[in-house]
């Protein structure tokens, strides 16, 4: 195996692609960067007056963030379970109201395996 990973390292691999391994610092990041991105829309909306026009248009926006926050958020969720040495399946804990967040938490504070796997070498950013 290759000493480095066989993707580009992006915001949009980040984000949302399946393949990989990535640390915590990173998971963490995004995270709160979906988070922060939902907060402003969320805010956005609530600043909006009822029978305003663009209370529509906003409210496809923050869909289109739902759906892409859920998507990075499984993405984000394959690429931890890589680091821990775990399959990617399980990311669907995830969906499941009840679980999710605890899996979060598990997802966000376990450490990863140091040495190389079948997703490739550990990632730069749990130093």
């Amino acid at each position: 195996m290759a000493d480095g990973p066989d993707h580009p390292l992006t915001v949009k691999w980040v984000l949302f692609g399946f393949k990989g391994r990535i640390g915590r610092k990173s998971f963490w990041l995004a995270a709160l960067l979906m988070l922060f991105i939902q907060g402003a829309i969320i805010a956005r909306i609530a600043s909006i007056p009822e029978d305003s026009p663009s209370l529509a248009l906003w409210g496809m926006i923050m869909l289109v963030a739902w759906v892409a926050s859920a998507w990075a958020g499984v993405a984000l969720a394959v690429k931890r379970l890589h680091d821990l040495g775990l399959p990617g399946i399980l990311a669907v804990a995830l969906l499941i109201p009840a679980v999710s967040l605890i899996a979060f938490l598990i997802l966000a504070v376990m450490p990863g395996r140091p040495e190389t796997n079948e997703h490739g070498p550990a990632p730069f950013s749990r130093r």
